[in-house]
């Protein structure tokens, strides 16, 4: 089977866990014994480039994040860049090209924000080939409707002009990261019947490497709070700062530099979000218990999965899955995160993690305390959360079911066509 995998980004050019996992997938797929194409953006190049299977040829537009702190005038160009990162000829000329010179048995889309969602969309009906959607995100549903409870600017009919009408949809099927996911396109008038369920994975190495120190509880200083995922609004980064503060207000220390808890927060995201979070750690005097890491190699951060005591995923939003929670967890890591979406699915609250209200800092500055009052217990989630995933999130099961589900898909589109004729 020869796959080519349309994404807007791929390693080493990421921006959170959905690229780590599309290039893990490609992996696992090419140990099954298929040959795997990859047709993603040239972003962070200094031009287009083929680099063997993988084709750095299509265009990304900048983001545009709207900044209330910033004067309208410098701003005008904000609504050129959404547009572009919906209407973008030129790519869905070059997949065409591509799938004419690689002759793809099956297309399987991944995540394609900002390579010209509705020019991409508009081209399928004239692939003739079979399409598997890979839905790890909401990035589809965004193109129907771009508002979100989490917008920072709320301008539905604007917005919509720019995006235009979304094009009748071609596809064969669709693959969803969870439940929620699938639920969510289902509510949107999706078919049920054509999306399966299938969880992510993550790369054995986190479950094989050997860990850092023997026991993060020997290491000396401060207990250490973590956070790894993209910066945005969503993320609910700044709840976990919130709670921060929460907890140093409950030690009733007058000078806060003596608290023994320091975060650790990495990745990139939304500059306008990232500035507000600064803002907040100077006006509550708290910069010294925070350290911003950005973007680290994934043989970085397994150490300071080792050398963390707790992981915070406190999402806002209904996350379609949560890499970083079962890496993390896969590290014998204790992980508290939002009881909603994708983490929901993955930890059995009090078994394997803890799950807390979303959006409530006083409840999780309590789950914090919790745990930091008790080692033990940090100890039983850790080793709770290292079987859950052996048992249900590894790569070698995903791609095993992807696999079979890429295949059903090329003989359905074959049977298609055989009826037709």
């Amino acid at each position: 089977m020869r796959i080519l995998l349309l994404s807007n980004l791929y390693p080493p050019h990421v921006q959170g866990g959905a690229e780590i996992l599309a290039a893990d997938v490609a992996a696992g797929l090419e140990k099954l014994g298929h040959e795997v194409l990859v047709l993603t953006s040239s972003e962070d190049l200094p031009k287009e480039q083929q680099d063997g299977h993988i084709w750095r040829t299509l265009s990304s537009a900048p983001p545009a994040h709207f900044d209330r702190h910033r004067p309208l005038w410098q701003q005008f160009n904000l609504p050129l860049n959404y547009y572009r990162r919906y209407h973008c000829p030129a790519n869905a000329a070059q997949l065409r090209r591509v799938i004419a010179v690689t002759q793809p048995d099956v297309l399987y889309i991944w995540e394609i924000t900002g390579i010209g969602v509705i020019s991409l969309l508009k081209t399928l009906p004239d692939l003739k080939l079979p399409i598997v959607f890979h839905l790890g995100s909401y990035w589809l549903l965004y193109a129907q409707s771009p508002e979100t409870e989490q917008s920072r600017l709320h301008l539905h009919r604007l917005k919509q002009w720019l995006i235009g009408s979304l094009p009748p949809l071609h596809w064969t099927s669709f693959i969803a990261v969870s439940a929620t996911v699938k639920q969510q396109y289902v509510q949107r008038g999706f078919d049920s019947e054509r999306i399966e369920v299938i969880y992510n994975g993550i790369d054995s190495r986190f479950l094989t490497l050997p860990p850092v120190d023997d026991s993060r509880d020997n290491i000396e200083g401060p207990l250490r709070l973590l956070f790894v995922g993209r910066l945005r609004v969503e993320k609910g980064v700044l709840v976990i700062l919130k709670a921060l503060e929460q907890l140093v207000r409950e030690t009733g220390l007058a000078d806060i530099a003596t608290l023994s808890l320091h975060l650790n927060i990495f990745g990139t995201g939304d500059q306008v979000y990232v500035d507000e979070l600064q803002r907040f750690l100077q006006e509550k005097n708290l910069t010294h218990l925070v350290t911003f890491h950005g973007r680290v190699s994934q043989d970085e951060l397994i150490s300071y999965y080792d050398r963390s005591h707790i992981m915070l995923v406190p999402s806002l939003w209904k996350e379609p899955f949560g890499l970083v929670i079962a890496e993390a967890m896969a590290r014998g890591l204790p992980v508290i995160a939002s009881d909603v979406g994708g983490p929901a699915e993955i930890l059995t609250h009090q078994m394997d993690g803890l799950l807390v209200e979303p959006g409530d800092e006083q409840i999780l500055a309590a789950a914090i305390r919790q745990l930091i009052e008790d080692p033990e217990r940090r100890k039983q989630l850790g080793q709770a959360a290292r079987a859950t995933v052996r048992e249900r999130f590894t790569i070698e099961q995903n791609a095993k079911r992807v696999e079979q589900h890429l295949l059903r898909a090329i003989q359905k589109e074959a049977e298609r066509i055989t009826m037709v004729r």
